[in-house]
């Protein structure tokens, strides 16, 4: 949220360059989070949850929150000490050494913030949770306006607002924590969060590395740091697919399905849900990609225009990961998770040729497709390897149709005329016809039905996309708690 509210703003007083810098630094500072901090949130809810005593969970998350300040005060000293070394090999020169100095900090204060955020979500305390969240938001967001806008420092100024802000919030969150906690470490604890957290820090770094080593990559290959800037701008608007379609559907999808899949008619609902996941994919990105340029010159420095280019492609590579989330069915009931690893690898294997090949042919356009080639491959192998364990007989012509209509909805805006109100015009109406097409052709028949009847009982609600018609009538089921990650410092 706090990225484009502050769009307009970042893309006047941030040139591409300041902006290709402050996704580089956080990128530094993600991957020594990863190293040293081990995702110790991953852990907090497994072990919150193991234990019924009071004491015990207070043990787990006074453990968990003391490795997390610990390690990662071990990650600051680290890049403090090398943070020539890192930015002659991350920007090619030692320009950034006292930035990445500065900024390591955010290390301790983002990840304390993430931990005890996790523990009130255990705690089952919403309103708790909204409090915190806004008033970071506020902080963050107020912070921003002074040190970019009214100070103008730039690189800087983002820096030093989530540095302060990473204060403000780390201050009540500690207090509230210790008062809830006590002061109780846990030796034991400390072992079991560790050695569960360990094996996950590859998965971590090569996940990382997917989805941000682009970034480094045309860096050096590329256009530089401007072209990173752009880039990165674009691909920020890529990740509104898996905020507004991915994340919703695999918050009930994780915890219903193992259910479903008990259930006699387990594969038709399974084949409707990807169906019902497909068009939404397919809608919201067709909607982005099409208005994405027209929204950039209306919000941001004609500089920035260029990346609305890489939108599309971007999407096109978490639409294949967000159907790899229903494809990958057989290997997780058969609880043969080995191939998952396999096919990761052989996405950052295709990757990293793409990064080689494509990027120097096409600079940001090459990283995005370099993406979607690894992503799509990812998704062909878990397919593939789920089959073989579970047939599901997924509906892909059906996907795949939709995908083309979108394609081609999106060659017709590049149509649209140039100036803006008739851009917008004309754009909306390619919009509302693919819109048209998407749900009364393409959508089958069942799913169709069921969007009817949900439309008819007042609402849609998530659990229509696995075949409950009704939510009062659904039985009561409990939900085991989704891990969380404790994510690096705010970017911009």
């Amino acid at each position: 949220m706090v990225s484009f509210i502050m769009l307009p703003i970042y893309t006047r007083y941030l040139t591409p360059e300041h902006y290709g810098t402050l996704e580089l630094l956080a990128m530094v500072v993600d991957i020594v989070a990863i190293l040293f901090g081990l995702r110790i949130g991953e852990a907090v809810f497994r072990f919150y949850y193991k234990f019924d005593s009071q004491k015990d969970r207070n043990e787990v998350m006074f453990t968990s929150l003391s490795l997390v300040v610990v390690l990662n005060a071990i990650g600051v000293l680290a890049l403090l000490l090398g943070s020539s070394v890192v930015s002659k090999v991350t920007f090619g020169s030692t320009d950034a050494a006292r930035l990445i100095a500065l900024f390591s900090f955010t290390l301790i204060l983002q990840s304390l913030t993430e931990t005890v955020l996790t523990f009130v979500r255990a705690q089952q305390r919403p309103w708790l949770f909204v409090g915190f969240s806004t008033l970071k938001l506020a902080v963050q967001l107020s912070l921003n306006i002074v040190f970019v806008v009214q100070l103008q420092m730039a690189v800087e100024g983002v820096i030093y607002s989530n540095l302060v802000a990473g204060v403000v919030l780390a201050v009540p969150l500690g207090w509230y924590t210790l008062r809830q906690t006590g002061i109780s470490f846990s030796i034991p604890k400390a072992k079991e969060i560790t050695a569960f957290s360990l094996p996950l820090v590859l998965t971590s770094l090569i996940s990382f590395y997917m989805t941000f080593g682009d970034r480094y990559f045309l860096r050096v290959l590329g256009g530089g740091l401007d072209e990173v800037g752009v880039y990165s701008l674009g691909y920020r608007f890529g990740f509104l697919l898996s905020f507004l379609v991915g994340e919703p559907f695999f918050g009930i999808w994780n915890s219903e399905k193992y259910i479903v899949a008990r259930e006699d008619d387990a594969q038709r609902r399974f084949r409707l849900a990807f169906m019902m996941l497909s068009a939404a994919l397919v809608w919201v990105t067709v909607g982005i990609s099409i208005y994405v340029y027209d929204v950039l010159r209306i919000m941001s420095d004609p500089s920035f225009w260029g990346a609305a280019v890489v939108v599309p492609i971007v999407m096109l590579g978490y639409i294949f990961q967000n159907w790899t989330g229903v494809a990958n069915m057989g290997i997780l009931l058969k609880e043969k998770t080995s191939e998952i690893a396999i096919g990761t690898a052989i996405s950052a294997v295709l990757i990293t040729i793409g990064y080689f090949v494509l990027i120097p042919l096409w600079g940001g356009v090459g990283a995005a497709a370099a993406t979607a080639l690894a992503f799509g491959g990812r998704m062909v192998w878990i397919w593939w390897r789920a089959e073989r364990l579970y047939p599901l007989h997924l509906p892909w012509a059906r996907a795949v149709a939709m995908l083309g209509a979108g394609g081609i909805a999106w060659a017709l805006s590049l149509l649209a005329p140039a100036p803006l109100w008739q851009s917008v015009m004309v754009t909306t109406l390619i919009f509302a016809a693919f819109t048209l097409v998407l749900f009364t052709i393409l959508l089958p028949p069942d799913a169709r039905r069921l969007i009817f009847d949900g439309l008819r009982q007042g609402g849609l609600h998530a659990g229509m996309l696995i075949g409950r018609r009704n939510p009062a009538r659904a039985p009561k089921i409990a939900e085991a708690p989704a891990l969380t990650t404790v994510q690096g410092p705010a970017q911009p």
